[in-house]
């Protein structure tokens, strides 16, 4: 019988461990380009502002939901509700061209946005220097007559911004397109673009403005061999004029996203989802509108506005799971930002300027949070957590995984009085005075700075798999550092000392929920780590699975497709089954065992489109091509085995796929365990 081991890592840890930055040479190929560490300034910035803006900014019109900054690709397809709208209002013979004298920016005061930049407590700006329309806004050479200083506004839009910005002392950078759609060179041979004129006008920008920060785009279309971004970057870091502690994102081939080059990049993805380590090792960043589009789109009506609260809140979690939040604004083609973009902005600032020390230089907590209201952060050193309410805290605050070291000062950021509070079992227990209930010190969410006592990190469950097929499941255990102990439980309750301890070998005969936690006298208990076990009889558990190979724009008609491989899986992973990582589609069928009856709720995360039906039903649709988005659905189900069917497919970038539900009676949504899922006979 094979042994699987278990091996449980307990750390004494005061917060997460950063890489520092060093300096050094860096080879042209990503095994050494990837080891250069995330400079620590990126990592304590936060909050940063996006900024598209450029000829699509003239129009500033697409369909609710769409990208404004795409507007020359949406009037080029002629079956479009864009084509159509831009023939009616500018005429038959209007050229996307005829936008740039238009586009005159003569209320552009960059002075001006770099103030309203740092009153939002921003630590970094990121604009457009170019898009994919090619479009530039600089006075590149290699773009003559398609830049803002030849035509348009006749202006160093991008130059004058870096000068304001610098000036206030925030990190300044650009966003580059590496596709231009309508570059003939790009779309006849894209060896001569990129060597006679992507490489050498991105040099040019690197050049003249020195960025701390490029965030590239447009990489979809080819790899990075082919784009020749290894050399670019092994230039970036170790020859170019740029800040050695210059930060880069991982846009930059097909092959690269959530892979190779800076920090991770995700857009418009769920600020809930979970994050890998190799996310934490890199640091990652969220980009979004407040609205939806990047572009300015005169079509956002307020509503679809986010309002201050739902940002701030956005920025809260982001920071709570490791992140970075870079919000986009999109201005007018005068130059002036919409008001309701300033106001979000001023917004924010004001929060930030009570709470801004539990987001800016915050560091990774223990627990990114309790239920749906708590978020924690804790300081750089270690030695005081931010317990984050987004809910207002009424008389008292109940916090179950923070511990208070004795005699000891709690605090209300923006608050300057000490507050009242005991230790209930492992309950903290914070007291507001009825001053602070008649007038709280900010809005929309409240900051309680604790001196926290020191505690047992979580243990690290490094393991295969936990779903073992015809055997039972042996788990040896090891336990790390000497003086600290683990206990385990297997029907479901909390571990405790009295629980059995994790120093003896395992063996799971039946499926049950594994839950282990780590003491040390002194210090505050491990969080509980918990993992579901599988022991399953091939006979009858599993899904059958059919894997196909194609390119959708949504979930395909499967009826019509021929399957490249059909098999047997015990759960949704999609490592096991999938062949390639982009431009595939899988079917997951069998049956679920249903023991309670009433309403369930069922749940797909996935990139890109899912669909999940219970005896033939649509339950939960989440078709379309997006990043990672969760959808729902609810259905009455009687006791006994139902059908399910789940599909899938992946157009590009992260290959995701979560299926969760929710028993009547439970606020708790979990993967459907492999021991509930049946193939059919």
């Amino acid at each position: 019988m094979k042994l699987h081991q278990i091996v449980i890592t307990l750390g004494l840890a005061i917060c997460m461990s950063l890489p520092t930055f060093a300096q050094e040479r860096y080879e042209a190929d990503w095994k050494s380009l990837d080891s250069r560490p995330t400079p620590q300034w990126y990592r304590d910035a936060r909050f940063g502002i996006f900024i598209h803006w450029g000829l699509y900014s003239v129009p500033a019109f697409t369909r609710k939901g769409g990208y404004a900054e795409w507007y020359w690709r949406g009037i080029a397809d002629t079956s479009t509700f864009l084509h159509k709208w831009h023939r009616h209002t500018y005429g038959e013979k209007f050229h996307y061209q005829d936008f740039v004298p238009m586009f005159k920016a003569e209320l552009y005061q960059p002075e001006k946005w770099a103030e309203l930049f740092e009153r939002a407590g921003a630590r970094y700006v990121v604009l457009t220097s170019k898009h994919h329309d090619g479009f530039c806004l600089w006075p590149s050479a290699h773009s003559w007559n398609w830049n803002s200083v030849d035509v348009g506004p006749h202006r160093d839009l991008l130059g004058d911004l870096t000068t304001a910005v610098k000036a206030r002392g925030l990190k300044m950078g650009f966003y580059y397109s590496l596709l231009e759609w309508y570059n003939p060179l790009y779309q006849k041979d894209i060896n001569r673009y990129v060597d006679e004129h992507m490489l050498p006008q991105f040099k040019d920008a690197v050049s003249r403005y020195q960025p701390s920060i490029i965030f590239s785009d447009g990489e979809w279309d080819h790899d990075s061999k082919t784009l020749r971004s290894e050399e670019f970057l092994a230039w970036l870091y170790n020859d170019s004029p740029a800040p050695k502690d210059v930060v880069v994102n991982d846009r930059w081939g097909g092959d690269t996203r959530f892979k190779h080059g800076g920090y991770f990049s995700t857009e418009y993805e769920a600020a809930t989802s979970e994050r890998s380590q190799e996310f934490q090792r890199r640091g990652w960043e969220e980009c979004r509108g407040m609205g939806r589009s990047f572009g300015f789109n005169r079509n956002e009506d307020v509503e679809d506005y986010q309002t201050a609260q739902s940002l701030i809140h956005l920025l809260i979690e982001i920071v709570s799971r490791g992140g970075n939040l870079l919000l986009n604004i999109g201005p007018d083609s005068d130059g002036t930002i919409p008001v309701i973009m300033q106001e979000r902005l001023l917004q924010m600032g004001e929060w930030l300027q009570v709470n801004g020390e539990a987001i800016h230089g915050s560091r990774i907590h223990r627990s990114h949070g309790e239920s749906d209201s708590v978020r924690f952060t804790r300081s750089a050193d270690g030695s005081f957590v931010y317990a984050i309410l987004l809910r207002h805290p009424g008389r008292q605050v109940r916090l179950k995984t923070v511990e208070a070291s004795p005699d000891v000062k709690i605090h209300l950021l923006g608050l300057d009085r000490d507050l009242g509070y005991r230790q209930e079992g492992e309950e903290l227990v914070i007291d507001l005075p009825e001053s602070a209930l008649r007038k709280m010190p900010c809005e929309h969410a409240w900051v309680f700075k604790i001196p926290a006592k020191p505690y047992v990190e979580a243990p690290v469950l490094q393991t295969a798999s936990f779903i073992s097929v015809d055997k039972p499941l042996k788990l040896a255990v090891a336990i790390e550092p000497a003086d600290a102990r683990a206990y385990y439980t297997l029907d479901g309750s909390e571990p405790t000392p009295q629980s059995a301890s994790c120093s003896v070998s395992l063996t799971i005969q039946e499926s049950a929920l594994f839950k282990v936690r780590a003491f040390k006298e002194g210090f505050s208990p491990s969080l509980t780590v918990q993992q579901p076990v599988s022991i399953l009889n091939s006979k009858v558990h599993g899904l059958d699975y059919a894997y196909y190979e194609g390119e959708w724009p949504q979930l395909p008609d499967f009826t019509a497709l021929k399957a490249v491989k059909k098999g047997r899986t015990y759960d949704f992973s999609l490592a096991p089954v999938m062949a390639r990582e982009d431009k595939f589609a899988l079917t997951f069928s069998g049956f679920i065992e249903i023991t309670t009856a009433g309403l369930h709720r069922f749940y797909t995360e996935s990139d890109d489109g899912s669909r999940l039906y219970i005896d033939g039903q649509l339950v939960v649709d989440n078709d379309g091509l997006h990043g990672a988005k969760e959808a729902q659905g609810k259905i009455e189900l009687a006791p006994g085995r139902h059908a399910l069917l789940v599909t899938f497919m992946e157009a590009g970038g992260a290959e995701t796929l979560k299926v969760m539900y929710q028993t009547p009676g439970s606020t708790v949504k979990a993967a459907i365990p492999p021991s509930l899922l049946y193939h059919r006979k």
